[in-house]
């Protein structure tokens, strides 16, 4: 099929977490078909064009991280890339594990994306970082070439996630509050601070104090029961009742069979590269060396099939810069004059496709109007239909007057109506809710996954103005 000339955006991914900060200058190659308009853009190569050092997340106290320290450092780290916030096209800040519980992380996380492109997203939470985690590690392309079952184990300071990939799609997370700094000490070996997650479901908690003196002993015992909650999370279910409890969302209740087992993050560059056995236990001032070295020294971790990360610490930083865009079908309709939008609530109208009648179309479409409402979704939102039934014209017009109608009742006149669609029909269904409210700027995708998105991010028009850049994602923070 003939081909248009490759296009290449711009991509920058940040990651503030609990422990280190980093920053990555990424090339998106671009293609799409230049006689089907149906086909989908293709990303045909992802090139890491700058890595950051990873320096120590700043703090200026125990709960707030240090602004402007990290907005020089993102700064600086964008000019030795050699590009400014006017090179930038595309990529996302994520705060992640315990940084994104801090007092300022979502003004943080906003302002780094808003200063740092003009299409530059702000994420977090620990299933996202999860699944971009294991992008980043490989485990995608892993998994789809081989047709097997990856699970990717990013222990940080502050979480451990797992993201489980099956033929190339991330089908489960497993997020736990467990990480290196669950214990901080001085150089001397002292307890500085212990966090919450031991403290209320480590039994022997008491010994750890702030404060507490040097005990080698105390400190294996605590790191050899992080290690049981973190290979509980990888091997299960059933999981162990300590486990659930310090769960992040919920933990799945079937368990794939696991092909390959990459270990990423901080810690979990340790544990794959057995640096842990050399290490100053105080090496981090944390548990990490400890916990590394329980989980390699764990009867269980043996009988796991490790396999070593294209990524390891750098894992989740190489997926914000590189796996948070994604591209819309060719077939959009999209008013450019509010373009970018951005963290739009996903608002999804089940069943649509079983609705018959526009009145019945209405219906669904303002009850999940009204549900979003109690949720406390604001006025501007993206409905989500992941099937609108049958793709001929009758029934395209039925489902836009339907929607038309439910969106007239209940939203302003100046909101504009966005739509988002896994089926190949946003440019017919855009061009026929227009006509339906002509007085209404109107967007709608498709061709994009929306299974559990939360928020939406969408850039200006690309490819010639045929695609959209999506960013489907979740925005949790003080869980």
């Amino acid at each position: 099929m003939e081909r248009d000339a490759a296009e290449t955006l711009c991509s920058v991914g940040i990651d503030v977490g609990t422990t280190t900060t980093q920053v990555v200058v990424s090339d998106l190659t671009l293609q799409t078909p230049a006689v089907d308009g149906a086909a989908s853009v293709e990303v045909l190569d992802r090139t890491v064009h700058y890595r950051s050092p990873i320096r120590e997340t700043p703090y200026a106290d125990a709960s707030t991280i240090d602004t402007d320290e990290v907005l020089a450092f993102v700064d600086r780290e964008l000019r030795k890339a050699g590009r400014s916030p006017a090179d930038i096209d595309t990529g996302a800040v994520i705060a992640t594990g315990a940084a994104a519980k801090t007092r300022n992380a979502e003004p943080l996380v906003d302002r780094l994306a808003e200063r740092s492109g003009e299409f530059v997203v702000a994420t977090a939470g620990a299933a996202y970082e999860a699944v971009l985690a294991g992008r980043g590690a490989g485990a995608v392309t892993r998994s789809q070439s081989e047709g097997t079952t990856v699970a990717t184990v990013d222990i940080g300071g502050g979480t451990t996630n797992v993201a489980v990939f099956v033929d190339g799609t991330a089908r489960q997370t497993r997020c736990i509050d467990v990480g290196g700094r669950d214990v901080q000490f001085d150089r001397t070996g002292t307890v500085a601070s212990v966090a919450d997650s031991v403290r209320d479901h480590y039994a022997a908690a008491g010994a750890l104090s702030d404060g507490a003196a040097d005990s080698p002993a105390t400190h294996r015992r605590l790191a050899s029961w992080q290690a049981d909650r973190i290979l509980d999370c990888v091997e299960g279910p059933p999981f162990d009742p300590t486990t659930e409890a310090l769960a992040i969302g919920p933990l799945p209740s079937w368990a794939p069979e696991i092909d390959e087992v990459r270990f990423t993050g901080g810690v979990g560059r340790l544990v794959a590269d057995g640096e842990s056995v050399d290490r100053d236990p105080y090496a981090f001032d944390d548990l990490g060396v400890r916990l590394a070295a329980a989980l390699r020294d764990h009867p269980r971790f043996d009988t796991l099939p490790v396999r070593e990360s294209a990524t390891d610490i750098r894992a989740t930083v190489v997926g914000v810069g590189t796996h948070t865009t994604t591209f819309s079908g060719r077939t959009i309709a999209v008013d450019a004059s509010v373009l970018p939008v951005r963290d739009l609530p996903v608002v999804a109208v089940g069943g649509l496709d079983a609705a018959e009648s526009a009145a019945a179309i209405q219906q669904r479409t303002a009850q999940a109007i009204e549900t979003a409402r109690d949720g406390d979704a604001a006025d501007e939102f993206a409905l989500c239909f992941p099937s609108i039934g049958p793709l001929t014209y009758d029934r395209v017009s039925v489902v836009a007057e339907g929607i038309a109608a439910a969106y007239a009742a209940a939203v302003g006149e100046d909101c504009p109506l966005v739509a988002l669609t896994g089926q190949n029909c946003a440019k017919v269904l855009g061009q026929t809710l227009a006509a339906a409210d002509g007085s209404r700027p109107t967007i709608v995708v498709d061709e994009l996954e929306l299974d559990g998105a939360q928020y939406v991010d969408l850039g200006a028009p690309v490819a010639n103005g045929t695609a959209v850049p999506a960013t489907l994602k979740t925005l949790v923070f003080d869980e």
